[in-house]
């Protein structure tokens, strides 16, 4: 689908790990209050009340305690919550009915950072400049790296403020490195290095999967997010959209690096199956396949240690012992060093809502600190506030969120355009080819991203850097 400046579209896409049922008790009953739009002695707030933390349970229990932290705040000011069930694209279709008419659009809105700039472009969201600005910025604001407030800073506007990230580490299975003769700790220095690594224990591991890279579109732009993203970061010439120029960049050193590095993953045998990879759901796959030893090495996502404590999906308890982390090098091993991309979910105000002040004491409120740690801890975020993010709640939670909330330092965020997703398309497609056909020439990737970015917006949006 192109999406239009002029009117929000949907894209498939996921953000967290997985799909789960529908919150009941005290919040899904206030989800369903009729009068969504705000007012002068009341505010909405449409969410996501199934996809953004780890159980049901949690979500009701993080909404409730909102509930009555804002009625303890300010009594005389009537919160609405508009909870939603299904995936971030299901709040984004109710999202994109609401925001069609001023009288029911919610005066909050939480959402994936990726639809920012779709909702953003169509005029939808209210500048956040003035809350965040000077000396009476708020701390959660100022304890952000520029990476993370750039997420959703389009043009030199604030559009939303993050409420929690996902980056990307490698993870590796410590037993499977011994067995192939691999020092540890491991630390690579370049994407030889994890090449060289994957070769080794391929050797070792004939019948099992290598190295995890995400390929193929099922996953939509998840899965440049935590796949392919990350080394075009890395490489030479990292940019995906010239904000210079206003366009995408379709051929480029860095993207020919980028997309030798998957020729050789599939050419070699290194990569996992297509059966794996294209899946809608093969975001989860990586922790589950670690745990029953049959992944050594991923290019994965800080939420993937979440999934291993004892009380969610694929419980392993011998992980600390069993898994190293690394961060995912640049190219050559040039500074910064490592690279991430780094996404995830944000609050915004709508543009039509009568009483933005409420509104944006609503998302102070959510981004306390007690809060921030809240939702970190309970949905596998790193917490957009370094602050939070190094306390020992946090980096005890789970297995190494110390170290991703340290890669976060050198994230990049996805390009926050309109067209983004086209873009991610694009490339899901040229690292499915690779993992379908591994003899896949890179003039023939490259024409490819060529054909799908001119076929879909056309031969002036797109350029090639040299």
């Amino acid at each position: 689908m192109i999406w239009k400046k002029t009117t929000i579209g949907v894209a498939a896409g996921t953000l967290a790990a997985s799909v789960l049922a529908g919150v009941s008790g005290e919040v899904a009953a206030a989800s369903t209050h009729s009068s969504p739009r705000g007012s002068s002695t009341g505010i909405s707030v449409l969410y996501s009340n199934n996809y953004v933390f780890d159980s049901d349970a949690l979500a009701a229990k993080w909404w409730n305690a909102m509930a009555k932290q804002w009625k303890s705040a300010d009594p005389s000011v009537k919160l609405t919550l508009l909870g939603t069930g299904g995936t971030d694209v299901d709040e984004m279709n109710k999202a994109a009915v609401l925001f069609r008419s001023p009288s029911e659009t919610p005066c909050v809105i939480q959402l994936p950072t990726t639809y920012v700039g779709e909702f953003a472009g169509s005029g939808y969201l209210a500048s956040l400049n003035s809350y965040v600005s000077g000396s009476s910025a708020p701390a959660f604001w100022t304890g952000m790296p520029k990476s993370v407030q750039a997420i959703s800073t389009i043009n030199g506007q604030v559009d939303a403020v993050n409420a929690g990230n996902n980056d990307s580490g490698i993870l590796y299975n410590k037993v499977m490195f011994k067995k192939a003769g691999i020092a540890l700790p491991w630390k690579p220095k370049t994407w030889q290095d994890v090449l060289s690594a994957a070769k080794l224990v391929k050797k070792a591991f004939p019948k099992d999967y290598a190295l995890w890279a995400a390929a193929g579109v099922g996953a939509g732009p998840t899965n440049v997010l935590q796949g392919i993203g990350n080394l075009i970061d890395g490489s030479t010439n990292p940019t995906m959209f010239d904000s210079k120029t206003g366009k995408w960049v379709v051929d480029s050193p860095g993207l020919r690096a980028t997309f030798q590095f998957y020729r050789t993953l599939y050419m070699d045998g290194l990569g996992a199956p297509t059966s794996q990879l294209f899946p809608s759901d093969s975001v989860g796959q990586p922790p589950l396949l670690m745990k029953q030893g049959k992944l050594a090495i991923a290019l994965g996502s800080n939420w993937y240690t979440g999934d291993w404590l004892p009380t969610a999906g694929a419980p392993w308890p011998q992980a600390s012992a069993d898994v190293g982390v690394a961060a995912i090098p640049t190219e050559n091993g040039q500074a910064p060093g490592s690279a991430t991309t780094i996404g995830g979910w944000a609050w915004a105000v709508s543009k039509s809502c009568p009483d933005k002040a409420d509104a944006w004491k609503f998302i102070e409120l959510a981004q306390s600190p007690t809060n921030q740690l809240n939702t970190a801890v309970w949905s596998g975020f790193v917490p957009p506030d370094t602050q939070v993010g190094t306390t020992a709640a946090f980096t005890k939670s789970s297995l190494y969120q110390l170290q991703f909330s340290a890669y976060a330092s050198n994230g990049v965020p996805l390009p926050n355009s309109t067209n983004f997703p086209v873009y991610a398309r694009a490339l899901n497609t040229v690292t499915g080819n690779f993992a379908l056909h591994p003899t896949t020439s890179i003039s023939s990737a490259v024409s490819t991203m060529t054909q799908l970015m001119t076929q879909q917006l056309g031969s002036s949006s797109i350029e090639t850097q040299k």
